[in-house]
């Protein structure tokens, strides 16, 4: 699922938990949904994150190495 799939779900069941019509029932199982999918966004973002600070390292070697051959 992409992360921008998660957001558009998670704000669905913000507008159904919201409506005060829900059972108490139905309340904790989209609550318990929306942690599920808050847990898979996290995970996401954990990992680009990750490939961030990957790149960027890729990046800061190339400049140094650039930097020492002008020298």
């Amino acid at each position: 699922m992409k992360f921008e799939d998660i957001e558009k779900e998670l704000s669905k069941i913000v507008g159904k938990l919201e409506n005060k019509e829900i059972s108490l029932d139905e309340g904790i199982k989209l609550f318990d949904e929306g942690i599920k999918l808050t847990e898979t966004a996290l995970e996401i973002l954990n990992e680009g994150q990750g490939k961030i600070k990957i790149l960027k390292a890729k990046l800061d070697r190339l400049c140094e190495d650039n930097f020492e051959e002008e020298e």
